[in-house]
C-alpha cells in the first residue's frame, strides 16, 4: 500500500511541475501580481523597450490590456505573457492617453478593441504622424548623443541615461514597423466594462498630465491603474500637464479611503504616501 501511495505521489508531483508553464519573462519589464487576475507590468528603465508601465486584468471571459507599452518587441512579450496568465488572446486594450509610449502597442493587438477617450483618438490622429516623422530624423542621433554622455556621466544623470538610450535606440529599431492604429471605440467621462468575474471603470480626467487622462480602476480590488497621473520616484513629465488641476485630481485619489494600491505610468507599484508626495 505505502509503495503504491508512494508511486501515486510521485506521478502527481510529475504531472504538477510538468503542467506548469511560469509566465514568460522579458528584458523589458516585470510582472507583479496585484489580486487574484491582475498584474502590473513594470517597464525595465535599465535599456529596457517598454516605456511605460502596463496593466494586464483577467475580466473572467476577457483579457484586458492597460497601456499596451511604446515599442513592437516589448508589446509582443506582454501579449505572450497576458495569454499565459489569462490562458486567452487579449481582446480589449485601453489607451490612457495620447503620448507614443502609451499607445504604440496597439498595432500588437488588433484585432482587439482599442478603448481611449474622444479627445485622445483625435490627439492621436494630428501627433503620430508628427512624432513619427520627427524621430526619424532626430532618434538615430539621438541615441548616439546619450551613449557618449553615459561614457562620462555621474550620479543621477549616470543612473537614467540607460532609459534614455533604450527609449531612443528602440524607436530607431521599432520605428520602420510603426502603424498608427487609433482607438477604434471612444467614450468621454467614464465608461464601465463589464466582464464575467471582474469589472472595471475607466474615468477621464480633463487638464491633468494631458488634455485627457483616463484612470482605470477596479473598485473591488481598490486599485487603481493611474497612467501618467502618477510617477514614482522622478519627477513626472509636465510639457502638457496643468499643474494647478493635477493637484485637484491627486487630491480625489489621495482622499479616497476604498483605494490602496496606485500603478503608475512610470516608477514601481505605490500607496497612497507616493499620491501625497507627488
Amino acid at each position: 500500500m505505502k509503495k503504491k501511495l508512494s508511486a501515486i505521489s510521485i506521478s502527481l508531483i510529475i504531472i504538477a511541475i510538468t503542467s506548469f508553464h511560469p509566465p514568460k519573462s522579458s528584458k523589458h519589464f516585470t510582472i507583479k501580481q496585484l489580486a487574484p487576475g491582475v498584474w502590473a507590468a513594470i517597464n525595465n528603465d535599465n535599456y529596457g523597450h517598454a516605456i511605460c508601465n502596463a496593466g494586464i486584468v483577467d475580466l473572467g471571459d476577457k483579457t484586458l490590456i492597460f497601456d499596451p507599452f511604446m515599442n513592437i518587441d516589448a508589446a509582443m512579450d506582454l501579449k505572450q505573457v497576458a495569454k499565459q496568465l489569462t490562458h486567452r488572446d487579449a481582446s480589449i486594450i485601453i489607451n490612457s492617453h495620447y503620448h507614443n509610449d502609451h499607445i504604440r502597442g496597439n498595432q500588437v493587438f488588433v484585432p482587439a478593441e482599442i478603448i481611449s477617450t474622444n479627445w485622445t483618438r483625435a490627439k492621436i490622429a494630428v501627433s503620430e504622424p508628427e512624432e513619427i516623422a520627427w524621430e526619424k530624423e532626430n532618434a538615430p542621433k539621438l541615441a548616439e548623443l546619450n551613449r557618449k554622455k553615459l561614457l562620462t556621466a555621474k550620479g543621477k544623470e549616470k543612473d537614467e541615461l540607460p532609459m534614455w538610450i533604450g527609449y531612443y535606440e528602440a524607436i530607431v529599431t521599432n520605428g520602420p514597423l510603426n502603424k498608427t492604429t487609433l482607438p477604434t471605440l471612444t467614450f468621454k467621462d467614464s465608461l464601465w466594462i463589464h466582464g464575467s468575474g471582474k469589472r472595471v471603470l475607466l474615468a477621464e480626467y480633463k487638464n491633468g498630465h494631458s488634455g485627457s487622462d483616463v484612470v482605470m480602476i477596479l473598485p473591488k480590488e481598490g486599485i487603481a491603474f493611474m497612467g501618467d497621473l502618477l510617477f514614482e520616484k522622478r519627477h513626472p513629465y509636465l510639457a502638457d500637464g496643468v499643474p494647478a488641476s493635477w493637484v485637484k485630481i491627486l487630491d480625489v485619489f489621495y482622499s479616497d479611503t476604498s483605494l490602496h494600491q496606485f500603478v503608475p505610468g512610470h516608477g514601481n507599484v505605490s500607496g497612497k504616501s507616493v499620491v501625497k508626495e507627488m
